[in-house]
């Protein structure tokens, strides 16, 4: 081999030492732009499924648990039945919401809810502060046996006995001019001008109190053998349907249409007052805890707004005794069983329906006791100081 090969070979080792780092640096460059381009890639695509995820919804999510689905095909009261609704419930057409600093105790009787912990209602400011605003009558009853039937006219400015020593549960006429009652198995009525008047007998009160019908031509008593209407004109009894025989303390929605009553085991049901056919209010005497967590039961019915939707009850708890339990202290949702949350300051003593729907009730409040009353769509028409003529006896009925 020349020298000249010599000189050729150490020539082209030269040349692979310096071609060897100068590829590997091209590879390494290589290699680093196409990282860079799959890492792009693929922060791309993330971007692209969180837009996709935005776009259908899923965002929503968190907010699921925070809606309110009303009753289908039911009206809903503007005050609240549900606690999660009462710290914004106000009525319609009423002025805005007056902060009142509540009293201990439970206000509007918000405490006894199955739906969960309940909360205190804000009260609403009235149209009217003045009980000679407050139409129509109010009729209040004395407590023990044999109590004076007593009506406030607020109109008037005075209060009278209308029915002394009443021998049995009364009935109130829808205009507030008659009386029904029963003494030793007769039914009497009387009127305001003091005519008395035997109308049927075999006719007893314990489990079903007179109950006047919307319209005040007929009343629905306890014959001797099951629950019935008596026409005042005719004189005759017709037994109501088969299935609400064993039905007690009935009573009509305002428009006729409805009937609700008390089950042997404090609950309610509500019934066409044609047909008979019934349906249990939820919740209340139901003797399961999962389903009524708060033993909650109502044993008697005291009177139900326009629709059959709300009644007036004594709240109890299950296996209590109806003894002594004749003024309803709450109001009940006959389709869920809820009880509404009165935008009242105090301790609700009373509460009635009248025919119209109007709601009268009447709390106790640092010493006071107060009417309000709220007209069908739930507004505040009048809140005012009851007189003291009536302290000490319970509100019975309320009539326009």
């Amino acid at each position: 081999m020349t020298a000249e090969h010599d000189r050729l070979r150490d020539s082209l080792r030269d040349l692979a030492d310096v071609a060897e780092p100068t590829d590997m640096y091209d590879r390494a460059m290589h290699r680093s732009r196409r990282i860079a381009r799959k890492e792009t890639a693929i922060g791309t695509g993330a971007a692209v499924l969180v837009l996709v995820a935005l776009g259908s919804g899923l965002w929503q999510i968190p907010n699921s648990k925070q809606q309110n689905i009303p009753v289908a095909g039911a009206p809903q009261p503007s005050w609240s039945s549900s606690p999660s609704a009462a710290a914004t419930a106000e009525s319609p057409g009423a002025e805005p919401t007056e902060t009142t600093e509540q009293s201990s105790g439970s206000a509007g009787r918000p405490s006894r809810h199955h739906g969960g912990p309940a909360q205190a209602p804000p009260t609403v400011k009235p149209k009217s502060r003045t009980l000679a605003d407050l139409p129509g009558h109010v009729f209040y009853t004395g407590r023990g046996s044999n109590p004076d039937v007593v009506r406030m006219s607020p109109g008037r400015g005075r209060s009278q006995v209308v029915l002394s020593n009443a021998p049995s549960s009364v009935g109130i006429s829808p205009d507030g001019l008659r009386i029904a009652y029963v003494t030793d198995g007769k039914l009497m009525v009387n009127s305001s001008d003091g005519e008395v008047k035997q109308v049927a007998s075999d006719v007893q009160a314990s489990s079903q109190a007179p109950v006047w019908s919307p319209e005040g031509g007929r009343l629905l008593v306890a014959a001797a053998s099951s629950p019935g209407v008596l026409d005042l004109e005719s004189g005759a009894i017709t037994a109501l349907p088969e299935p609400l025989a064993s039905g007690q303390h009935f009573r009509w929605s305002g428009d006729g249409s409805t009937l609700v009553y008390a089950t042997s085991y404090c609950g309610l049901k509500v019934a066409g007052s044609e047909d008979g056919t019934s349906a249990s209010v939820p919740v209340l005497g139901d003797r399961q805890l999962q389903d009524n967590p708060d033993e909650l039961a109502a044993c008697k019915p005291t009177s139900v707004d326009a629709t059959g939707r709300r009644v007036t009850v004594p709240l109890q708890s299950t296996g209590e005794s109806t003894t002594g339990t004749d003024t309803a202290d709450a109001v009940v949702d006959t389709a869920t069983g809820d009880l509404a949350v009165l935008p009242v300051a105090g301790t609700v003593v009373g509460a009635v329906f009248d025919p119209e729907g109007n709601l009268l009730v009447r709390t106790e409040n640092d010493g006071k006791t107060m009417l309000s009353l709220f007209d069908s769509g739930n507004a505040l028409k009048v809140q005012a100081e009851e007189p003291s003529s009536v302290r000490g006896l319970d509100l019975l009925a309320y009539t326009r």
